[in-house]
């Protein structure tokens, strides 16, 4: 709960006490000027609120402070304190400190089962009490930061909850668990449900209940905000408390909210429930401030209904039954009593109440509590003398911040902020408990037995270590000659951890006999992390070493939040640049590095650019309105929000795992680099089959037989947008056969089929990666991988399946912007052992590198040497042995496969997957290779550094092996990647920075290295290109995340003479919204720590040569004709009139617009300890309605654009009230509004966008954010910024209406038709006044409104709108 903001009487805290753990505080209506000495643990949980500070240690005095106390009420006319041990009364009987007392407060107290009294304070500490004698039971750190907030006892155990987790404990202090969720954050209270589980809530929207004997979870459920502050429970309900005021009572089984309180305006406090009773204390809301409720609520739980409130005159805070005694309560107060009067149901109390409980033995009794240091039992019918006496609690000056009461009511314990425990109670031999069960207690320590010194036979080893009282052991070396060094400790052998068994939280393993007993050898000079033959968790090894540092430049940039969301956040600081960054605070946002990329390709920019289609969610029309934004931003951010809205509606991207939640991309299990290069594939294969119309409409594919039909296309097709063509011949036949020599085998072999398949993939791997067993379990981890990676068996096996889909349904075969970039037409031979050959022709947008087995092949040989070139090479001719089927020997037989290429691309676009340990080990192992041959300064290299690093076994003698030529791995011979000398020599980096590729007529390719400036021959012949390194996407590892992508882009001259007006090429780093220079070695610099290359870009030098780079704009006036975009034209309500040819608006023209907006998700939002409120993540807004009305003419104001636009997407809120939005308008099938398409309405928009008209309107800047769409900044009169002073609030559209033009507006709810002319009339006014006295209206305007408070005279408050921050109060 927020209680930062808690009003206090006047003169509170006295001046003699300073407040340990709080600030000073602006002043609250009628209240103090400072905030509370110290705050039970419920209420300190803002970041403003720190632990108290240090303060000296305050003894106990019995004598003095009871005086002092005295004195002070005698002077107040109050009463003495009672006689000790009076019959029924409580007493002190002890007060001590506790562990940490001297720098932390106590935070919370519970009463165990067992005669324990259970201690947590603000440094995370947790220390149980035996008895009224406080004998010290156990002591233990929970948590090393964060306050204890609540303790509960289990039957077995002990659960202590923290700000972000929950620890279970023994009893002796030996910790069990600790739970963490994400969704744990801000946790304030749980709640025992059963005898094995928990309820636990806080101030957020999640209710977790969790199993303690699993360790896991068991539900959770969503509750409306602020979340849960206090949790009670009766036999029928589970009672939540809030900081809005309200208890909730939920069903225990369904935890649904039943019944819902509103019990104060502003915030509550504390509640108890006991019976039928229910009571609560709180804050009202007062001219816009908190001030304490003088009201008990009280509430009749049988019929849900309040009854008499109880009346106080002090400041309740807290307040509790006590459930032995009937009709008594316990009270405590925040602050200092003061003497009332009262009579009828008027409780009478004489110091500020801070907690409350009923005490029912003694009728009509309650006991008060004070936060400054008293209580008192009082009569709740009669004010009597003997009833209004106080009883002192030695707090020093101290604030009481907790207190709880045994199940006996015979002992009551306070704690305060300077460390104290203070135990009551109600005789001299209270109990906590009726019928307590036994406590356990440490067994007694055995005196040790004399040793005679003549003694032989008994080890030294039972002689206890003897510390010196003065002085230090000889072992104690002086500062001055010992340095720290960091040792990582050694991995724990994962044969041990296999085999481990846990009992408690402590791991039983057998000694596997593999290092000596008791001994652990390291060296810290050459001591490595090891790489045996376990496979990591991760696909490359996630490493934690806290000495690798990623640049600032390439960590992800998190983007902060204001009051008015990011309307103030500086994006030009991390953009010094022309070109335009993507914000990341939508979902999906991974792919802004690479939608860089592709905006850079100009081939593909121009071909996406002239793109535009009917189809509403097409990806490649949506990718052409993102470049024509991109191209028109200068240094400013865009959003992809309408590209990955219509990226999400496709069911296969759904399927593939492409499309992720609001907070899965944090999540550490999330494969980035896997991820992107899917997502690169099937967004390749998607916009070619939209561009040539080879893929059925989305909406016509209703079965999920259709879907999963695609989805088998993409994973098989590895990228390809073309049917397979397949012919055979034979050896005796030299033309084609009439019969194909391939088909699909019987249903009865099917399942023979995907076992063959499965063995060829496994023999293929083992060629490949020489028969290692952990490279075929990382290459098969993912359904379908092993088909991506190199294009083998599963193109013929489906082949003639594809051929009967193509019959089925017809396809238009031609080119797209995709496949004339990035196609590569292959030929695959497949010949059978028998002499049948088969023959396919397919196309391939990707190459996916195929890396080689570089590891030393015998003991005293080094690792091999293999270019880029001859890798890519090998990736893309690659020949290999199969298992196919042959129709000839009609059953699966051995296969060789040869690919020859027909075609060579303009852009090379290359994946690297690095999916495992040794294709991550080989891009180690090449870059070494590289630097040790510059070292050298030879074109030999020291083979001996690379000597034993291949062999996967370690060596049983470790480093102290002195064999020669052993063969065995030691971990000496660990490949060393710290020396950064070179990374900034091209020279020693492996990605080389040009390619020349030359196709023969035979179809083999040979690609040789080159550099990026190398002379090109003017008589190049057309089967020779020469490529140059374009891009390079890499992801940044990052421990506690799935780290980030970034991408080092080579921008070439076209861009920079459209944004900086120069003629050169530069490299930009893209980390989203952040854009930097860099130079050329730093863009292909690669370090396998940290930066992990992804996908890497090669682009022909002369591109733009043999391209046509023009750009038409798709967008017409036909967008304006009547019916464009229209969903429901049978029931459709028609407001507005439609242009025709002689009307339509000219450059320059004026007209007015205004935008109606629905929201998806909901705003995240915390209230700071000064009472101003701090988005966390702003709420995500839809546009639903969009509208333009005519500025001249005789249809002035007549809307000539009024579309209600049609979503699939889930609606959170209709914003009814100031959208005018209701629900089932935007429903193609109940709406009767004119109901259009997003992207219709879009175009409609970009036509007069493209076409310079000026739009008119209130607030425009943020509704076209929200759209998606760039307007320039000269096309653009926003009267929000027309009657605005520098840094004065803005005013919002209602105002300057009810002003400047004398008409009342949004009287009931919004309309942008009303809201557009109104923005034109205002537009009009601010000419008629003229520049002259414009100055003096806005300053008279401004007076005007802080006399009215800015409120408008005889019409009604309708609240605070939702959507002001988005409109700047439209």
């Amino acid at each position: 709960m927020d209680f930062n903001r808690i009003p206090l009487p006047h003169g509170y805290p006295p001046t003699n006490i300073p407040p340990p753990n709080a600030q000073p505080m602006p002043p609250v209506s009628g209240m103090g000027q400072q905030m509370p000495p110290g705050l039970p643990p419920h209420l300190q949980h803002r970041p403003m609120m720190g632990h108290p500070p240090h303060h000296p240690h305050h003894p106990p005095h019995a004598g003095g402070d009871s005086m002092m106390m005295q004195d002070q009420f005698r002077n107040q006319g109050m009463f003495s304190a009672p006689p000790p041990h009076a019959e029924g009364e409580f007493t002190e009987i002890h007060n001590i400190m506790v562990d940490g007392g001297d720098r932390f407060g106590v935070s919370t107290l519970s009463f165990d089962t067992q005669e324990l009294l259970w201690m947590g304070n603000q440094g995370g500490h947790v220390t149980g009490y035996y008895g009224i004698e406080m004998q010290k039971y156990v002591s233990f750190q929970a948590h090393m930061s964060e306050d204890i907030r609540q303790i509960v006892s289990l039957d077995r155990s002990l659960l202590s909850l923290t700000k972000s987790s929950l620890a279970c404990h023994l009893r002796q202090g030996i910790p069990i668990f600790t739970y963490r969720n994400p969704a744990m954050h801000n946790m304030q209270c749980m709640m025992r449900t059963s005898p094995s589980s928990v309820i636990v809530g806080g101030h957020q929207t999640k209710v977790i209940e969790l199993d303690m004997e699993k360790q896991e979870e068991i539900r959770s459920v969503d509750v409306a905000e602020p979340g849960v502050a206090i949790f009670r429970h009766t036999s029928k309900y589970i009672c939540a408390g809030d900081t809005a005021g309200k208890v909730t009572l939920y069903d225990p089984s369904t935890l649904k909210a039943e019944h819902v309180l509103d019990a104060h305006s502003g915030t509550l406090s504390d509640f108890d429930v006991h019976g039928h009773l229910l009571v609560t204390c709180g804050f009202s809301s007062r001219h816009n401030s908190m001030s304490v409720d003088r009201f008990l609520m009280v509430y009749d739980m049988r019929a849900m209904r309040a009854v008499a409130p109880i009346q106080v005159i002090i400041d309740p805070m807290f307040l509790r039954f006590i459930p032995t005694y009937s009709n008594r309560l316990v009270i405590v107060s925040q602050v200092r009593g003061q003497q009332v009067k009262g009579q009828g149901h008027t409780i009478q109390v004489i110091i500020d109440p801070m907690f409350l409980r009923f005490i029912p033995t003694y009728s009509n009794r309650l006991v008060i509590v004070s936060q400054v240091g008293q209580f008192q039992l009082i009569e709740t019918a009669a004010m009597t003398p003997s009833s209004m006496m106080m009883y002192p609690i030695h707090t020093q000056g101290g604030a009481v911040m907790s207190f709880d009461i045994s199940s006996t009511c015979q002992a009551l314990a306070f704690g305060d902020s300077s460390g104290y425990l203070h135990l009551f109670s109600t005789g001299d031999n209270p109990c906590f408990n009726q019928y307590p069960q036994p406590t356990e207690f440490a067994d007694p320590l055995e005196p040790l037995q004399p040793i005679h010194i003549n003694d032989e036979i008994t080890p030294y080893s039972i002689i206890p270590m003897m510390y010196p009282s003065n002085g230090t052991l000889l072992s104690d070396w002086p500062q001055q000659l010992s340095n720290r060094v960091y040792r990582k400790p050694n991995p724990i052998d994962p044969d041990i951890l296999r085999s481990m068994k846990m009992q408690h939280n402590v791991g039983y393993a057998k000694n596997l006999g593999k290092e000596k007993r008791n001994q652990i050898p390291y060296n810290l000079n050459t001591e490595k992390s090891k790489k045996g033959k376990g496979v990591p968790e991760s696909p490359i090894g996630r490493v934690d070493d806290p000495f690798i540092t990623v640049p600032k430049r390439y960590r992800k940039v998190d983007l902060k939040y204001s009051k008015l969301g990011l309307e103030d956040f500086d994006f030009r600081h991390y953009n010094k640049t022309n070109f335009a960054g993507l914000e990341t605070d939508i979902p999906n946002a991974y792919c802004n590095s690479m939608l860089q990329i592709l905006y850079f390709i100009e081939t593909i920019r121009s071909g996406l650019l002239n793109h535009l289609c009917e189809k509403e969610f097409c990806l490649g029309c949506e990718l052409g309105f993102l470049f024509h934004m991109l191209d028109k931003q200068k240094g400013q951010t865009c959003q992809a929000s309408n590209f990955l809205r219509a990226f999400r509606t496709i069911p296969e991207a759904a399927a593939l795992g492409l499309v992720l939640g609001e907070n899965e991309e944090t999540n550490p299990r999330i494969n980035l680099p896997r991820l992107i290069q899917s997502w690169q594939r099937f967004l390749f294969q998607q916009v070619h089959a939209e561009m040539t119309k080879t893929a059925v409409s989305h909406d016509e594919k209703t079965s999920t037989e259709d879907i999963q039909t695609n989805l088998e296309d993409l994973k098989l097709d590895d990228g390809q947008g073309d049917q397979a063509s397949v012919s055979s011949k034979t050896d005796e036949e030299s033309k084609p056969s009439e019969k194909s020599a391939e088909s699909t085998p019987p249903k009865s072999k099917k399942k023979k089929k995907k076992k063959g398949k499965k063995k060829t993939k496994e023999h293929s791997t083992e060629e490949e990666k020489g028969g290692d067993k952990d490279g075929e379990e990382d290459k098969g981890e993912e359904v379908g991988e092993g088909e991506q990676k190199g294009d083998n068996s599963s193109e013929m096996t489906t082949s003639v399946e594809k051929e009967e889909k193509a019959e089925e349904r017809p396809i238009e075969r031609k080119d797209s912007v995709i496949s004339d970039t990035l196609g590569i037409k292959i030929t695959t031979t497949l010949r059978c052992r028998c002499g049948m050959e088969t023959q396919k022709q397919s196309d391939t947008n990707l190459i996916n590198l195929i890396y080689p087995d570089c590891l030393p092949q015998g003991p005293s040989k080094p690792p091999a040497r293999f270019d880029f070139a001859s890798v890519l090479k090998n990736s893309v001719c690659q020949e290999q042995n199969i298992q196919a089927w042959c129709n000839a020997c009609d059953k699966y037989q051995p296969h060789h496969q040869v690919k020859k290429v027909e075609s060579i691309p303009d852009v090379l676009a290359v994946n690297c997957q690095i999916e495992n340990a040794r294709d991550y080990e080989f891009w180690k192992i090449q870059q070494m290779i590289l630097r040790q041959q510059k070292e050298d300064n030879t074109e030999k290299f020291n083979a001996q550094a690379f000597i034993n690093t291949g062999s996967v076994i370690m060596c049983r003698y470790g480093n102290a092996c002195r064999r020669a030529g052993c063969r065995f791995r030691h971990e000496r011979d660990q490949i060393d990647n710290s020396d950064d000398k070179f990374d900034n020599d091209p020279d020693c980096q492996w990605i080389p920075l040009g390619l020349k590729v030359t196709l023969h007529e035979d179809g083999s390719i040979e690609i040789d290295e080159t550099t990026d400036d190398v002379h090109i021959p003017k008589d190049t012949k057309p089967n020779v290109k020469y490529f140059e390194i374009f891009a390079v996407l890499y992801h940044i590892k990052e421990d506690k995340t799935s780290g980030n992508l970034v991408a080092c882009v080579n921008v070439g001259e076209t861009y920079h003479q459209r944004k900086e007006n120069v003629t050169c090429t530069q490299w930009y780093l893209f980390n989203d919204f952040s854009i930097l220079d860099i130079d050329k070695q730093e863009g292909i610099q690669v370090n396998m720590d940290w930066k992990v290359p992804c996908t890497i870009y090669f682009k022909r030098r002369d591109i733009s040569k043999h391209r046509d780079l023009t750009v038409k704009c798709p967008v017409t006036s036909d967008v304006l004709t009547p019916g464009f975009g229209h969903l429901n034209t049978e029931k459709c309500e028609m407001t507005f009139t439609p242009l025709s040819k002689d009307q339509y608006p000219k450059e320059g023209d004026i007209i007015g617009l205004d935008a109606e907006f629905v929201s998806l998700n909901q705003e995240e939002s915390e209230l700071r300890s000064d009472g101003t409120r701090s988005m966390i993540k702003p709420s995500h807004l839809a546009v639903a309605r969009l509208t333009c009305v005519r500025g001249d003419g005789d249809k002035l104001g007549i809307p000539f654009i009024d579309d209600y636009i049609s979503t699939q997407e889930h609606i959170v809120d209709y914003l009814t009230q100031w959208s005018g939005i209701n629900p089932g308008d935007l429903d193609l099938n109940q709406s009767t509004k004119y109901l259009s398409t997003l992207k219709s309405t879009y175009v409609k928009l970009r036509y007069l966008v493209d076409l310079g008209v000026k739009f008119a309107g209130h607030g425009l800047k943020k509704d076209f954010r929200v759209i998606n769409i760039t307007v320039p900044k000269d096309q653009i009169i926003d009267t929000v910024q027309l009657f605005h002073i520098p840094r004065q609030r803005m005013i919002s559209l209602k105002f300057l209406a009810w002003y400047f033009l004398k008409i009342n507006i949004q009287s009931s709810t919004h309309d942008s038709v009303e809201d557009s002319n109104t923005a034109l009339q205002l537009y009009k006014k601010y000419q008629e006044i003229g520049a002259d006295g414009i100055r003096a209206a806005i300053k008279e305007m401004y007076e005007e409104g802080r006399k009215r408070e800015w409120k408008i005279p005889d019409v009604e408050d309708t609240g605070d709108n939702p959507l002001d921050l988005l409109n700047l109060l439209k």
